[in-house]
């Protein structure tokens, strides 16, 4: 054989037995760096999970507190309603009271008997008037 092909092969195994040796020397320390690098995660994970925990039963609670003041909103608005409608409602009710009164008024204008009963009445409501006074 070749003694330049046989150095050649020499040479060659003794740079891959190198090259071997190298990375085992290199990657030994890394994986001791990668190894606490893991403890370190899981130990921040540990840390994170009552965390989570606790972010996820305030995202509860706010829901429900958002939930609550929706529900209130709403109740309080329809009474808002209800107010504004009363106005409306508590004139109708005057004018129509207005008007009875005005028919029973020329009623009682026109008729002596019922001009009587009237003026009984208001005695009547005076007296009682009176004596809580």
């Amino acid at each position: 054989m070749n003694p330049w092909l046989i150095a050649a092969l020499v040479i060659l195994g003794i740079a891959v037995v190198l090259l071997i040796v190298c990375i085992i020397v290199v990657i030994g320390p890394i994986k001791k760096v990668v190894t606490l690098l893991l403890a370190h995660a899981e130990g921040i994970k540990k840390q994170l999970s009552p965390i989570q925990t606790e972010t996820t039963k305030l995202t509860t609670t706010v829901n429900h507190l958002m939930a609550d003041i929706e529900y209130k909103k709403e109740s309080v608005q329809s009474v808002i309603q209800s107010v504004k409608h009363t106005g409306k409602i508590l004139d109708q009710v005057s004018d129509v009271s207005h008007d009875a009164t005005v028919k029973v008024m020329k009623k009682a204008n026109n008729d002596p008997q019922r001009q009587a009963e009237v003026e009984r009445w208001t005695n009547t409501a005076m007296g009682i008037i009176q004596r809580k006074a």
